[in-house]
């Protein structure tokens, strides 16, 4: 059967119609009946206001099956992913929606340090939809116990990031923390390393009252004004449950995700002398030039397949792993870090940069990027992108290659790229281009829209 509850990064929606106490309770039976009535499972929350519902519906739901759980209490996405790396653990599951409003939450599933891959959704799935449960004896129902794992967590960061640079001697940054699950977590991972912090949106709110959970530049206002008006080396911001890092220059700037990627990737193909980067199809040419400059190759995939590919391919030979805004460094573990991420960047402006952003990513060039969409119906999705792809390569000139790994992306000899896919969750298709001009940008923008619109009159 095709996913019902799973998108491209666990289960997330509005608790008033999809994410309900039911649904917790099902997941719960159905996680307990995926491990066979044995083990022990982590749970961790972040700071929404549904929060201790629905861990309550699901820890009572695993419990039900002989399955023992371990209570984490309000944790970022991060240290629960490491969590499910330590012995004795089965999985770890982090109740959040990430950067999705509050009036959403969620499930993410975590083992042996990575998501869980699609067979092991299907099998949550159907249990659910089946229900189809395994019921323990009276004598067999699971334990339930307490856990903080903060210091823990911390502690395997910071070994990572001192294996990468040396203390801080109290370089200035600014950590805007969303109100999020985060916000014990990277503040004193920064002072420990030696910066000098000062923290907005600083305590546990699961209304956001500070600002939308999303870090994108429409809703970092305050924290780009406050950076523009003080000294802070850097801007680091997260979303409501810390896998996710956006960032701000001295000058108030938003930093494109794109080159975000590239700055931790160089470092690590340079690190690691040579290596495979991984990313997703959604992400710029500028990646590419900087790993390739230093002896790395970049592999992409389909939006919230990198963890699939780490499990089933050559996760062994991935140095670092990123979608916008999420880095995976595959030598601190194999879930999304922006708390590490948070770490490692504040490293690089101090001790690259010399105390400043600007002059970090100065190392990586600045191109223009587009990001649009047209609207598509979910009843011609399955025609459209063939026949896109039918139209728009013949009108491109000087094509290197073409990927369909998720949708269709049209790379170019010059650098430039175009990227049609359908929305999977939206009756939408999407067109993301770049170019190291505006002025190619501007013609490739312009074809693939042209296009697109063609094949919508001929579908529609």
């Amino acid at each position: 059967m095709s996913l019902k509850l799973f998108g491209t990064s666990g289960i997330r929606g509005a608790i008033a119609d999809k994410v309900t106490v039911d649904l917790a309770l099902g997941l719960g039976r159905a996680l307990g009946t995926h491990l066979e009535g044995t083990g022990s499972v982590g749970v961790g929350i972040d700071a929404r206001t549904s929060r201790e519902m629905l861990k309550n519906a699901f820890v009572s739901g695993v419990l039900s099956t002989g399955v023992d759980v371990i209570d984490l209490g309000i944790a970022p996405m991060p240290a629960v992913g490491y969590h499910s790396c330590l012995p004795g653990i089965s999985v770890s599951v982090l109740i959040t929606a990430s950067h999705n409003p509050p009036t959403d939450n969620g499930f993410k599933f975590f083992k042996s340090g990575r998501e869980f891959i699609r067979s092991e959704e299907e099998f949550l799935e159907n249990s659910v939809y089946n229900r189809s449960y395994t019921v323990a004896s009276w004598k067999k129902i699971g334990q339930l116990s307490k856990k903080d794992i903060r210091i823990d967590y911390l502690s395997r960061v910071k070994k990572f990031l001192r294996n990468r640079g040396g203390l801080s001697e109290g370089v200035k940054v600014l950590v805007d923390l969303a109100n999020g699950a985060a916000t014990d977590y990277t503040p004193e991972l920064l002072v420990d390393l030696g910066f000098s912090v000062t923290t907005m949106n600083s305590h546990q709110d699961g209304h956001f009252p500070g600002r939308p959970p999303e870090p994108s530049p429409r809703n970092l206002g305050d924290a780009m004004n406050m950076a523009k008006e003080s000294d802070f080396a850097v801007t680091m911001c997260h979303d409501g449950d810390g896998d996710r890092l956006a960032v701000i220059d001295e000058n108030g700037e938003f930093i494109d995700q794109n080159r975000v990627i590239a700055v931790f990737a160089g470092d690590e193909v340079e690190r690691n002398g040579g290596g495979i980067v991984l990313t997703s199809i959604d992400t710029s040419s500028v990646i590419d030039e900087v790993v390739n400059s230093v002896g790395g190759s970049v592999v992409r995939m389909p939006l919230g397949s990198l963890q699939e590919f780490l499990v089933t391919k050559k996760g062994k030979d991935v140095i670092l792993a990123s979608e916008p805004w999420k880095p995976i460094f595959t030598g601190l573990g194999w879930w999304m870090d922006g708390i590490a991420g948070a770490g490692r960047f504040a490293q690089m402006v101090d001790e690259l940069g010399d105390g400043s952003c600007i002059k970090l990513m100065k190392t990586v060039p600045k191109y223009p990027i587009l990001r649009d969409f047209v609207p598509c119906p979910d009843k011609i999705k399955h025609a459209f992108l063939p026949r896109v792809k039918e139209l728009l390569v013949p009108e491109i000139s000087g094509v290197e290659q073409v990927l369909e790994v998720d949708g269709v992306r049209i790379e170019n000899k010059d650098g430039s790229y175009v990227l049609v896919r359908v929305s999977g969750t939206e009756p939408k298709a999407r067109v993301y281009v770049g170019a190291k001009t505006q002025k190619t940008l501007d013609g490739l923008a312009a074809t693939a829209k042209k296009v697109m619109a063609q094949v919508l009159d001929e579908l529609q």
